[in-house]
């Protein structure tokens, strides 16, 4: 326990150093505080040092290393090189913070950012039935982030809030995008010849199976069963285990393709072998076949429409991305005041 106290110690000195933020732009906002200290402006829109530290969460990352790999956490926090690292990696989560937010923007674009009170009301329904399925409330799970180093209740909601934000106009979007997407009779027709097998069971059968070491063996286990001695007792006078196999498909690996090929051809009842393959001697005794079945149209349509719309859904998605989203990107002003100085 002291040394844990040591390490969080250690993590709140090096704090000053990781979480600080170059703001020598004119346009950055001057302030000592992480609530409205601005290290990115997208379109004008902010991300604040306080979002930008909670979303990339050092403090439990480096409680994580150290618990794994004590050695690389103090070349991370105790040389100038594992402090200019962790500065990439915090450099890194805002450049993906400000991809992020830049989605949001391209929704409200089309009138499809969530509001406020929206995105509010889903964070705090995941966290209530989160809590209600770990039988335990807000208090104690506030106590317990705090423990684990890895901030309040209220840091944790924030984390959730922007990535529920995103994950919502990002649905929002699709769901605008991909609307008009439709399937006609015509297609469903071809996607079903084009994929019948798809929609076909292969043929299953119930047999009984032994193999053995020998043909000398095999032939004296085949005159058995020809004088009425069951299945089941040979294949426990030989040890062998689950002689019976039902419902095997069709060429199921189990049985070799050489046996298989006697198989499709004879009829319940048949007793085959002894048959040599993969140097092993085969008696089987085939009780019941299930025919080859291919499911009707009426009955899988409603199947082959869904594949259908996802598949023309997400290119339809993939085109608008690539062209309307890659324009929005290249139109924004972006404005980054998190600079990185590396020190040798």
């Amino acid at each position: 326990m002291k040394k844990f106290f040591m390490v969080v110690f250690l993590i709140g000195i090096l704090s000053t150093t990781i979480f600080a933020v170059d703001t020598s732009s004119k346009t950055a906002t001057t302030t000592t505080s992480n609530a409205t200290t601005v290290v990115a402006l997208v379109n004008g829109e902010p991300i604040t040092l306080d979002i930008l530290n909670s979303e990339a969460n050092i403090q439990n990352l480096l409680i994580s290393i150290n618990q794994v790999n004590e050695t690389f956490f103090n070349v991370l926090t105790n040389t100038q090189e594992g402090i200019n690292l962790i500065m990439r990696y915090k450099r890194a989560v805002l450049d993906n913070m400000v991809q992020k937010l830049l989605i949001v923007q391209f929704a409200q674009k089309y009138n499809l950012r969530p509001s406020d009170i929206e995105v509010t009301n889903l964070v705090n329904k995941q966290v209530k039935e989160y809590l209600t399925s770990q039988g335990i409330d807000e208090q104690t799970f506030d106590s317990y982030l705090k423990y684990a180093n890895m901030g309040s209740l209220e840091d944790f909601k924030k984390r959730l809030y922007f990535n529920t934000l995103v994950n919502l106009s990002l649905k929002n979007l699709y769901d605008f995008v991909a609307k008009n997407a439709t399937v006609t009779n015509e297609e469903i027709k071809i996607y079903y010849e084009n994929n019948i097998t798809r929609f076909s069971t292969p043929a299953q059968y119930d047999l009984y199976l032994l193999n053995f070491n020998s043909n000398i063996e095999a032939n004296a286990a085949k005159q058995k069963l020809l004088s009425g001695e069951s299945f089941e007792n040979i294949a426990g006078n030989y040890g062998i285990n689950n002689p019976l196999l039902e419902k095997i498909e069709d060429g199921n690996k189990l049985i070799p393709e050489k046996i298989w090929n006697y198989i499709r051809n004879s009829l319940p009842g048949s007793i085959l072998g002894p048959i040599e393959a993969d140097g092993k001697y085969y008696l089987i005794r085939l009780l019941n076949v299930i025919p080859a079945q291919t499911k009707k149209l009426e009955d899988v349509k409603n199947d082959i429409i869904s594949i259908i719309l996802n598949e023309k859904q997400s290119k339809i998605w993939a085109k608008f991305i690539d062209n309307e989203f890659s324009k929005f990107k290249q139109q924004s002003d972006i404005k980054i005041f998190y600079n990185i100085e590396t020190k040798k």
